[in-house]
């Protein structure tokens, strides 16, 4: 009996963690843990284990078990290899094509509607204990903060044959954990060489795109970092049509003005203007564009604001405006991870407790002052106004961190595409959720590839990616 206690002590000191010592002593208590997954990066989940750390001091008795289990692909495949086996996590990252594949699953996607505003108190036992939530929800003036345009991409009237799986229009099938959008990283020094100025609309890039690559041979002008988002951005902004949510004719892109499109680019790709994240071995451009153009790198690089902490300049100062629009057309695609709450996992006899406690903490990741840190770790925007009015989060606006010193390198990059995205909340975009959408978005990666590789004439990629998603 020493022997066994001396093993299992040792394991629980090289597995921090109450949830790991439950692991290590014959299970984990799945009810009163609440199992998170994201696609969380090393560099977010130290501050995300700090909002872990204020729920378990607020609701003693309760645990979260955060795995970040590897990209968002990552965490649809295993929560729906999840939902299968019964196994399914309480709380997960999620985008809306990925909800539209989990309502499919009977019963399981929580309609958030329930704990939203819900104004009653609720008690629980902890440690032989009565505990006390005074209010399970937000108030009405937390919600009213919460972004409309993010907001509104979480209910089920955007979600195609939801109501087919008990669902009504205002069911609320997922909230906004942060956002991100794409944006125009250049470097001035570069645009003073040339004697330009920052392009606003996408003749003016092509236009600088041609003067940089005729003064820096090495140099590939412009760098995108996905292909998906350039073709659905341009659908937008030129009305070319991606996806539609009429389930009689989801697919819209095989027409004639996409393919003019593509066979243009092809065309500036064939000059030596463009790579993009596949082009580029599949690795961010980011990668190239720090290099700067006079060292073989870029003078342009469209990616995500969320990805900022990656395009701080080895040589010059990074500076951030918004992408270039057409005629007038700004339009802006809305990225980024929203929360959707699952029942039944790992056959919890609490059910409906488990739903209120992991509603608690989706409150803890939405608090305004969680919202600034995680904003000021990652480059994401916060979900709601209010954090505009938070003394910190105005201070990292302002390119200085919490003591008032002025921020530098990828901080600072970070800071400005944060700024930029804050100004671009009427612009942004999102495109229909149903099952298949996520499909579509893969065959968009492809179709911009094989185009601007010459592998396949843009009206023949179009229409086998159109086969491939199941157009007739």
């Amino acid at each position: 009996m020493k022997k066994f206690l001396t093993v299992a002590l040792a394991c629980c000191i090289a597995v921090s963690g109450c949830v790991a010592f439950a692991a290590c002593g014959g299970g984990t208590d799945y009810d009163h843990t609440i199992i998170f997954y994201s696609s969380q990066g090393k560099n977010l989940t130290p501050t995300t284990a700090k909002a872990i750390e204020n729920f378990e001091a607020k609701y003693p008795g309760w645990k979260v078990d955060h795995q970040p289990v590897g990209g968002y692909g990552e965490v649809l495949s295993k929560v729906r290899s999840d939902l299968q086996a019964g196994l399914q996590p309480d709380l997960a990252y999620c985008y809306a094509d990925h909800v539209a594949q989990y309502i499919e699953s009977a019963d399981t996607v929580v309609d958030l509607n329930e704990y939203l505003t819900n104004a009653e108190s609720y008690t629980y036992e902890a440690d032989g204990e009565k505990k006390t939530i005074d209010r399970i929800g937000f108030t009405e003036e937390d919600v009213e903060q919460f972004i409309p345009q993010f907001l509104e991409e979480c209910y089920a009237r955007n979600f195609t044959g939801a109501t087919q799986y008990g669902f009504e229009e205002a069911s609320l099938l997922m909230l906004p954990f942060v956002r991100s959008t794409e944006v125009l990283y250049y470097y001035q020094e570069a645009l003073d060489d040339l004697d330009e100025t920052v392009p606003e609309t996408w003749d003016d890039l092509w236009r600088i795109c041609e003067k940089a690559h005729n003064k820096w041979d090495t140099c590939t002008p412009l760098g995108y970092d996905s292909e998906a988002n350039w073709f659905i951005t341009m659908s937008e902004q030129l009305g070319f049509g991606y996806t539609s949510a009429d389930a009689n004719n989801h697919y819209l892109f095989n027409n004639d003005d996409a393919a003019a499109w593509l066979t243009e680019l092809h065309n500036y790709y064939e000059e030596g203007y463009i790579t993009t994240q596949q082009i580029y071995n599949g690795s961010y451009t980011s990668a190239l564009f720090v290099k700067g153009a006079e060292n073989g790198g870029l003078v342009f690089c469209i990616g995500s604001s969320g990805g900022a902490n990656n395009q701080a300049g080895q040589v010059y100062e990074t500076q951030v405006a918004r992408i270039p629009t057409t005629d007038g057309n700004g339009a802006c695609i809305s990225q980024g991870p929203s929360l959707v709450m699952l029942r039944g996992g790992h056959k919890v006899k609490n059910t409906k407790e488990k739903e209120i406690m992991t509603f608690q903490f989706i409150k803890e990741l939405l608090d305004v002052e969680f919202q600034v840190k995680f904003s000021r770790v990652s480059g994401y925007n916060p979900m709601r106004r209010d954090v505009n009015d938070n003394e910190d989060f105005q201070l990292f606006l302002d390119g200085k961190d919490e003591d008032g010193n002025s921020l530098n390198g990828a901080d600072l990059v970070a800071s400005k595409a944060v700024n930029v995205a804050n100004e671009l909340n009427d612009c942004f975009f999102t495109s229909p959720a149903f099952v298949g959408s996520s499909v579509a978005r893969d065959q968009m990666t492809s179709v911009v590839q094989y185009v601007l590789l010459g592998q396949k004439p843009a009206a023949q990629a179009l229409a086998d990616a159109y086969k491939n998603c199941g157009g007739k």
